[in-house]
């Protein structure tokens, strides 16, 4: 018998658990945010530690939202196409770029961004304030 939680469309509720170790497993996401008033969603490297997502970035929108302290999403998900099943795991919370004490901290994390152009040197951190997944099964 299926004793999972079910939201209004069927899917499974994934506990908070279940959503941090999909975290934790993880190394790419997708964050949101509005740009300019218009709504954005970047593919970042991630970590999550301490229940928080880190991103290492270079000067742009993502380190201007998190001057201001925006409201950010962030997504992660995974997916089997011959199944037809998935997962996904949606981070709410506050963007905020972290100072030299905190950076320290994190030294130890293995983050290393994709795209390499540009040098990514200021650590940002998304507290989560909900965390909630689904899954297709």
């Amino acid at each position: 018998m299926d004793d999972a939680v079910r939201d209004h469309a069927g899917m499974e509720v994934l506990s908070l658990e279940q959503c941090e170790e999909l975290l934790d497993d993880g190394y790419i996401g997708r964050i949101g945010f509005v740009d300019a008033g218009d709504p954005i969603i970047l593919p970042v490297n991630y970590a999550y530690r301490d229940g928080a997502v880190l991103v290492l970035t270079a000067p742009g929108s993502k380190l201007e939202a998190a001057a201001v302290r925006a409201p950010v999403a962030f997504e992660v998900d995974g997916w089997d196409v011959d199944y037809h099943t998935g997962w996904s795991v949606l981070v709410n919370g506050v963007l905020e770029e972290l100072d030299g004490d905190e950076e320290r901290k994190y030294e130890d994390i293995p983050l290393t961004p994709w795209a390499k152009r540009v040098p990514r040197t200021h650590w940002l951190r998304i507290r989560a304030d909900r965390i909630t997944g689904r899954r297709i099964s």
